[in-house]
């Protein structure tokens, strides 16, 4: 990659057009305006980009179509549905998803108001819960105090249809609450609130928040936010959660779809353990999708793009010089790896090889449902492996523009204030920059 750009300073909107391979440095006040601050999520985007994206090849018009194929907590699909448009949100994560939804939809307020008014009596009535986690190892992740408030908060939310009725609109709320009930918990529990992995440490201790004083903190947010939400929302807008990975055929959720924007932030190589992150939120809300346990956890995982938890078995025939991808730089990191890491680069070079591979059979998916002409606004971060510098964003340039679609700009800007900006000690290391990739449809 050629040297960059002196950094430009952005205040306010991006401009329209960025010179190639210029660096931003924005300043933003946005990253939690609306409902994007609804749930802490790691390795999210500034909503800037997609508003960047849909102000630049939208035009202005109205109910059009973004599709994020890899959506997480849905800051694209917020950022669509506020400037007018139907939006597409595709993610193999259930929690992600669910995330997404509740952010992206326009509540009854005075069904809300009123549900949670019977709520908050029934937190406050002390009335014993009778929800409790399929975990074993409760009392290692929570108190006392909390597993009783948490118990009591989860079986009154569970109770919300019988009382209010089940219907679309009691359902949409009751979505809602639970996810304002799944964003405390982390915070609630014993195990750090900022490590990737969610772990209890027995040398830095946490004091846990309240749980009912936080919960009820967070529901007054949430509901002027949302309030405030489905006053600027046009109300006939079409969204979509797919719950997916788009390395596969999504013909069956797309078919009949037009296209007319992509935006995304797929993930990085060696992903983050987005499960092992969400372990105590799912201890809480996995049941809703049979992911409540340790077990049914684990045997989701290799479901996701970059993931680096499987088996020998899986890796065991791989051998880089005989599985070429065809892009002579990536080939030589892919057997750099393998050979200069003595403990982990059998493994290591495997999860960067299927990392890639799984890209190629997402770019030649989602060119299938784009329109021509169309663009693909993509922000993928430059990553290290085993040591070995991986230019993830111009093999990726490389991968689509074999796959039907052509580069028609590149440029990056810095990243600031990301949740979980740990020191992978080598393994990774703190993505500075993140790459804007302006793809076009052939």
């Amino acid at each position: 990659m050629s040297k960059p750009l002196a950094t430009m300073y952005v205040k306010g909107a991006i401009p329209e057009d960025i010179e190639r391979k210029s660096i931003l440095n924005i300043s933003t006040r946005n990253v939690t305006t609306q409902t994007h601050g609804f749930h802490k999520y790691p390795a999210k985007f500034i909503p800037d980009i997609p508003r960047w994206a849909i102000e630049k090849y939208l035009n202005g018009e109205k109910e059009q179509t973004i599709l994020d194929p890899f959506c997480g907590s849905g800051t694209t699909l917020v950022e669509g549905v506020l400037a007018g448009h139907n939006v597409i949100g595709v993610d193999v994560d259930p929690l992600s998803l669910w995330i997404s939804k509740v952010k992206t939809t326009r509540l009854d307020m005075d069904r809300l108001i009123d549900i949670s008014d019977w709520l908050i009596k029934g937190i406050r009535s002390g009335k014993k819960g009778r929800f409790m986690p399929e975990c074993e190892t409760i009392r290692c992740w929570f108190s006392p105090d909390a597993i009783v408030k948490l118990s009591i908060i989860r079986s009154l939310i569970n109770e919300i249809p019988d009382k209010f009725g089940k219907n679309r609109k009691t359902k949409d709320i009751q979505d809602f609450l639970m996810i304002c009930f799944s964003s405390i918990i982390r915070r609630v529990s014993n195990a750090d609130n900022e490590s990737q992995k969610t772990y209890v440490s027995h040398t830095k201790i946490k004091k846990p928040e309240e749980v009912n004083n936080l919960f009820l903190s967070r529901l007054e947010m949430f509901t002027r936010k949302i309030s405030d939400f489905s006053e600027l929302v046009n109300s006939k807008l079409r969204r979509k959660y797919v719950r997916s990975s788009s390395t596969t055929s999504l013909k069956k959720f797309l078919e009949g779809e037009k296209i007319d924007l992509a935006i995304t932030s797929p993930p990085y190589i060696k992903a983050i353990d987005y499960i092992y992150n969400q372990m105590v939120e799912l201890f809480w809300v996995g049941d809703w999708f049979d992911m409540q346990t340790q077990k049914k956890q684990n045997s989701q995982k290799e479901k996701y793009i970059g993931d680096k938890n499987m088996g020998k078995s899986k890796f065991v025939d791989y051998r880089p010089h005989e599985n070429s991808l065809h892009i002579n730089k990536l080939d030589e990191n892919l057997q750099q790896v393998f050979d200069t890491d003595q403990k982990n680069g059998h493994r290591h070079s495997y999860v960067a090889f299927k990392y890639f591979s799984d890209m190629e059979k997402h770019f030649c998916q989602i060119k299938r449902h784009m329109q021509k002409g169309s663009h693909y606004v993509m922000v993928i971060g430059d990553s290290s492996v085993s040591g070995v510098y991986f230019e993830t964003a111009d093999f990726l340039m490389q991968i689509a523009q074999r796959n039907g679609f052509t580069n028609v700009n590149q440029w990056g800007y810095k990243i600031k204030n990301r949740y979980m900006r740990f020191d992978r000690k080598g393994r990774g290391g703190i993505i500075k920059i993140d790459r804007v990739l302006d793809f076009e449809k052939k």
